[in-house]
């Protein structure tokens, strides 16, 4: 008898197997929307991760492999770290690249590490490549929740792995280390401690280079020490922002699958360019996660959020009805987690906070251009906008969308949100961004252009730090101590071309 119930037992649990096997498909099929194209799978062993095909795959299964990469990239993090666990009560890290590592989701990293530590290379050549350090800055202070971090890896000069070998003038050195360390780090390296004579990265800068202890490099990083030094007091003073951008590692993986509406939706680009106007309004960001509570901002921007939960709506529909200022970008608010557009129309999950109707995408041809009303131009992206309760802030002047919104404002209890519908930039966007600002209640400071100026704030003090990217001398008003030097400021302080001041101002 007993030998017999174990046969039946044994009967019953494969039955049951079977079972949750042909659930777990019937998941997989609905998640993936594997009725389009008759991809349907038979059995949970038919699934497999994407293959090469004659044309495009399924895009809720890449992007679901997207998120598994990265997932075991942590997992195989983990499991390293936690045997030097065994071993050591040393912290424990891994070197991020925040804003240039599109493959790993470091929203779940920053929670894994002991502490954050990012990579970050100017790309040299970049006009105005200091707002670029900027806001990789500023996204690594967001992956560790605002808590003090550490650059471990940039150059002391030339990138021997970029297309144009350039060297660091005199000064920038110092000013694109302590730029990180004005945006929240405690920590400030290099890569590499001398300069190899084979290898690779013959040709990368270092600290210690191939001409010496002679040379200007050697002096400079000499000196960067002593100034670190002096600035021993910031260490676990922390950044605030009352502006806040939204980034979302999975939405630039969805939206950049393939057959997109148009080759010309860039997530970075889009960021990047919302970014660089707020620097140029001398404003302070934080980066949020889609979903994190944006109490406490009084501006937040989402310039590109392709894929949008229903759960990061219903935070933005929060934030605006409590008196927050929303401003979103086209293509936003699109499709769910499982990259399967909202239903109900365009922009899905967004439609209500924003008070309108997208009826039809009209992206532009290579090199076209449309006129706004008040003079914009905007390039790349056009949209039939219908407002529901928006109003119109500019209108499409020509183009497919002529006699339609263009930028929307709607009013939604205390708050209001912001709508782009084509991609403006420079003085273009500026101006629309101005808009919102009057809303939020946020000025922009009075400075010269490519002057930062960024504050810690520490429990007994702040510290004022102003970063002349120009090549002229530079003054504006403040009082305290200067740092670096040692010196007393009353009112007005001179800070020359291409130099670092920080003051303790309280």
């Amino acid at each position: 008898m007993g030998s017999r119930s174990g046969g039946v037992a044994d009967h019953q649990l494969g039955r049951q197997d079977r079972r949750r096997r042909r659930f777990a498909v019937h998941l997989v099929d609905t998640a993936w929307g594997t009725t389009f194209w008759g991809q349907r799978y038979g059995d949970w062993d038919e699934v497999e991760p994407p293959r090469a095909t004659a044309t495009a795959g399924n895009p809720a299964q890449e992007l679901d492999f997207l998120r598994f990469c990265s997932d075991e990239l942590l997992a195989c993090y983990r499991a390293e770290r936690d045997v030097l666990r065994e071993h050591s009560s040393a912290p424990v890290t891994t070197n991020f690249m925040t804003t240039n590592c599109k493959s790993v989701d470091y929203w779940r990293w920053g929670r894994e590490v002991d502490v954050v530590a990012n990579d970050h290379y100017l790309t040299a050549e970049a006009d105005r490549n200091h707002i670029d350090l900027a806001m990789s800055a500023d996204l690594t202070r967001a992956v560790a929740g605002g808590r003090p971090r550490m650059l471990m890896e940039h150059s002391t000069g030339a990138v021997n792995w970029q297309p144009r070998n350039i060297a660091k003038r005199p000064g920038e050195l110092a000013r694109n280390s302590l730029a990180h360390v004005a945006r929240g780090a405690d920590a400030v390296m290099f890569f590499q401690w001398r300069a190899s004579r084979f290898g690779a990265e013959k040709f990368h800068s270092a600290m210690l280079p191939h001409s010496g202890t002679g040379s200007r490099v050697w002096r400079d990083v000499v000196r960067l020490g002593a100034d670190l030094g002096s600035l021993a007091e910031l260490r676990g003073s922390l950044v605030r922002a009352d502006v806040a951008v939204v980034w979302d590692w999975e939405s630039w993986w969805a939206m950049e699958l393939a057959w997109r509406p148009s080759v010309d939706l860039d997530y970075r680009e889009r960021v990047a360019a919302f970014y660089e106007q707020l620097w140029d309004a001398h404003l302070t960001c934080d980066f949020v996660a889609p979903g994190q509570d944006l109490a406490g901002y009084r501006l937040v921007v989402a310039p590109s959020l392709y894929l949008t939960a229903p759960g990061t709506a219903a935070v933005f529909g929060r934030y605006v009805r409590d008196g927050g200022t929303l401003v979103v970008s086209y293509f936003s608010g699109i499709v769910d987690d499982n990259d399967a557009v909202h239903p109900g129309g365009h922009p899905g999950a967004l439609r209500e906070v924003l008070g309108l109707e997208v009826e039809e995408f009209l992206p532009l041809r290579a090199g076209e251009r449309v006129s706004l009303t008040g003079g914009a131009t905007g390039d790349v992206w056009a949209e039939d906008v219908r407002p529901h309760g928006a109003e119109t802030v500019l209108e499409y002047a020509d183009g497919p969308a002529a006699g339609k919104p263009a930028v929307t404002r709607h009013r939604l209890g205390g708050g209001s949100a912001w709508y782009l519908s084509t991609r403006l930039r420079g003085d273009d966007l500026a101006g629309v961004l101005r808009g919102a600002y009057r809303d939020a209640g946020v000025e922009p400071a009075d400075l010269p252009r490519d002057v930062e100026v960024v504050r810690r704030h520490g429990p007994d003090a702040e510290y004022l730090f102003v970063l002349n990217h120009t090549d002229v001398d530079t003054r504006i008003e403040a009082s305290g101590t200067e740092l670096l030097t040692g010196g007393r400021c009353d009112g007005l302080l001179t800070v020359p071309a291409g130099a670092v001041a920080v003051l303790r101002t309280g």
